[in-house]
Order: C-alpha cells, then sequence, then structure tokens
C-alpha cells in the first residue's frame, strides 16, 4: 500500500473532447486537483473542451477524433481507436505515473495495446459508465469479450450504483472486491438569478400549470415517445418542454411532433430542437417544477440530466431503468414509477402533482452532501491507494 502522506500522480485518459464523460470526468479531476494527496493530469486531445479551467494539468498528445467531413471523421475515431491507448501508455511510463484513469474504454483494440500495458508497470483503473455497449462499433461478438477481457485485466473498476456491481460481475465475471461505487457528482451550469416567473415569461411558457422538462440529447431509448403516451392518461394541467436534437441513428423531433399531434397533446407540448447553451441550461432547470427521466429499462447508467436536475432542486420523475430508480429510491429527490410503459409513467406524473401540491420537501441536501465530487473524489482517492 501507498504512503497516503506522498501525492499519487494520476493520469486520466480522455478520447473524446467533450460530452457527458468528458464533463464528468473533468469535475472529478477538479475536485482531485483541489486535494493534496493527488497531481491530477488530463491526457486529452488538442480539442479538449476544458483545457486549462479548473486546476489540473493537461497533455494533449492524443491525436484528435473530430473533423467537419464525417468521413474522415469516422477514420480518425478509427485510428484513434489504435493510436490513442498506445500514446497515453507512454506517456504514463515517460513521466512515471501511479495510475492510469481511463475514461473511456478502447476496447475494441485492447489485444493491440494489452502488451504495451502489461510490459509498462502502469496501474490502471477504468470507470465502467456503461457496463455494456448498447451499440457496436465493428462486431459485437469480438467488442463484448475484449471488454470483459479489460474488465478482467484492469486493478480496479468504479460504478456509479450497485446495480452496475451486479451488472459488471456477471458481465465479465469480475470480483465484486475489484469494483467500486463512485456516485455521480452534480451539475452546475451556473447561478440563476431570475425568478421561476420571470424565466416562463422569457421562455413562453406559461404560468397557469405545472411545466416539467424532458432535457439533453434526444435518443430512442430515452422514451420521450412513452412520456407523451402518457400525457393521454392524465388531467393534470402540465406542459411539457422537450429541449433538445435527435437524430442520426435515433428519430428525429419532427417525429415527436407529429406523435403529440396525432395524440391530440400538440398545445401541452413546446419544443426546442436545438442544443442548449450553458448559459441557458439553468433557467430551463429553473422554470420548470420538475424533470422528466422516462428512460425504458434497458438504459443503465447514471444521468447527468438528473444531477442538473438535482444541483437546482427540481425534483425527477424517473422509469424503471435501473441506476435511476436506486437513485431515487436511495435519496428522495423524485419519483420512481413502477415501470417505464405510459400507464407507469401516468402514475408517476399523478405522484408528483400530488406532492408538489402538498409542499412535498425533497431531500436536495441530504443528496448533495452524500455525492459531492469532493466525496467522489475521496473515494476515488481511497481506490487507488489500496491497488499500489
Amino acid at each position: 500500500m501507498a504512503d497516503s502522506g506522498v501525492p499519487l500522480r494520476v493520469g486520466f485518459y480522455i478520447f473524446f473532447p467533450g460530452g457527458g464523460i468528458g464533463r464528468y470526468t473533468h469535475n472529478l479531476m477538479a475536485a482531485m486537483a483541489r486535494r493534496d494527496d493527488a497531481g491530477v493530469e488530463a491526457l486529452c486531445t488538442p480539442d479538449y473542451e476544458w483545457v486549462g479551467t479548473d486546476g489540473y494539468a493537461t497533455w494533449d498528445g492524443l491525436a484528435s477524433i473530430s473533423h467537419d467531413i464525417a468521413t474522415l471523421r469516422r477514420w480518425r475515431f478509427l485510428k484513434g481507436q489504435f493510436v490513442n491507448p498506445t500514446r497515453a501508455i507512454d506517456h504514463a511510463v515517460s513521466t512515471a505515473l501511479d495510475v492510469l484513469h481511463l475514461a473511456n474504454i478502447n476496447h475494441l483494440t485492447f489485444p493491440y495495446w494489452r502488451s504495451k500495458l502489461e510490459g509498462s508497470g502502469v496501474r490502471v483503473v477504468a470507470s465502467a459508465h456503461d457496463v455494456k455497449r448498447r451499440k457496436s462499433i465493428i462486431s459485437r461478438r469480438w467488442e463484448d469479450r475484449q471488454l470483459k477481457a479489460f474488465y478482467r485485466y484492469a486493478d480496479a473498476l468504479f460504478v456509479h450504483s450497485e446495480y452496475q456491481v451486479r451488472e459488471l460481475a456477471a458481465f465479465a465475471g469480475v470480483d465484486r472486491d475489484h469494483i467500486h461505487v463512485v456516485p455521480h457528482g452534480l451539475y452546475s451550469h451556473g447561478a440563476v438569478d431570475a425568478s421561476p416567473a420571470t424565466l416562463r415569461e422569457k421562455w413562453d411558457l406559461p404560468r397557469d400549470r405545472r411545466v416539467a422538462l424532458f432535457f439533453g440529447q434526444i435518443r430512442d431509448e430515452k422514451n420521450l415517445d412513452g412520456l407523451l403516451r402518457a400525457l393521454t392518461l392524465t388531467d393534470r394541467p402540465l406542459h411539457l418542454v422537450v429541449a433538445g436534437s435527435g437524430g442520426g441513428r435515433h428519430r428525429d423531433v419532427d417525429h415527436y411532433r407529429r406523435q403529440a399531434s396525432t395524440l391530440g397533446v400538440a398545445e401541452q407540448v413546446r419544443f426546442i430542437p436545438r442544443y442548449i447553451e450553458d448559459g441557458e441550461v439553468g433557467e430551463l432547470f429553473a422554470a420548470a417544477d420538475w424533470v422528466a427521466l422516462p428512460y425504458r429499462s434497458v438504459f443503465t447508467s447514471q444521468s447527468g440530466v438528473l444531477n442538473v436536475a438535482a444541483h437546482y432542486e427540481r425534483p425527477v420523475l424517473v422509469s424503471a431503468a435501473p441506476v435511476l430508480h436506486e437513485t431515487v429510491q436511495d435519496c428522495d429527490i423524485g419519483v420512481a414509477c413502477s415501470g417505464d410503459g405510459p400507464e407507469a409513467l401516468a402514475g408517476g406524473i399523478e405522484t408528483m402533482h400530488r406532492r408538489l401540491d402538498d409542499g412535498h420537501e425533497y431531500a436536495f441536501e441530504d443528496y448533495r452532501r452524500r455525492f459531492s465530487w469532493q466525496e467522489n473524489a475521496r473515494r476515488t482517492r481511497e481506490v487507488y491507494e489500496s491497488i499500489l
């Protein structure tokens, strides 16, 4: 075991320049950098979104995977699967890092960079935000085999819930002693000084009914169609704001516009079909009464949206998606539905509105204390020490 009084040198490997995993890792590194017992460095691409913003060092020696032309972007992405893990390992060796912490796992090419890792002497850990990959890159069978192999090789693995501990142990046969729960921390997008009434006027939202917010990239597994159907099953005066865009491999916003019209709830739904800038995010959450996360049960990750809602003290409505359900059951920050179908979601809406009418006090302060980034950094640091 390492001497707890000696600062550890930790490098966080970050394959993507931004996104949800990038934001999570940035916040964890910032909290780690404020400690006296760890030196933190981001191993990132030159276009990493948070360079120089919050107290930790950066090494931008990874090959960029970004490009405006889709064909070249795909080529860079595939090339990066081979090049970037080896660059990170070489940097870890040359700078004598104690721990290499993978925020992203390039499991597709694990056999290629495994031998370099084995010869490096560097301890490697990883955050398994998604225990299993929902979509394969080339071959599901090959990728599952390599992902399992990496999980078994790693010195320690981090997940966000007890459900994910069980999922990872069952999927890869990993000893549970190697899997550690570090909850997701809260996300702030800046202070909001205006009142909810003022914000509703600014965003052209009704003041005479409850407002629910469905926020972020619209993907099929987020079950917006089930939420729209649930609106037809409740008489509660409710206005739904859908803020974010879809498309690509997923159904686009026009699909949901048509569905809302077909269901007869179009007047209850306001679509803001674009990327929401950081300065606008807090306003939308503060303008809403509650936040909808009706995700399908196949969604087994934690949610950044839930942790934005917790920061702005807006209760969440979650489905039976296991990690979200576990979070709300563990700490009273919202309503957990019995399933992800329209009937279960409608029942959750009824419970949410009854609680709002009764002035229910949610446990946001308890959640903020238990799942702070400082607490998550402490837990992470303890795991590092245990493997050295």
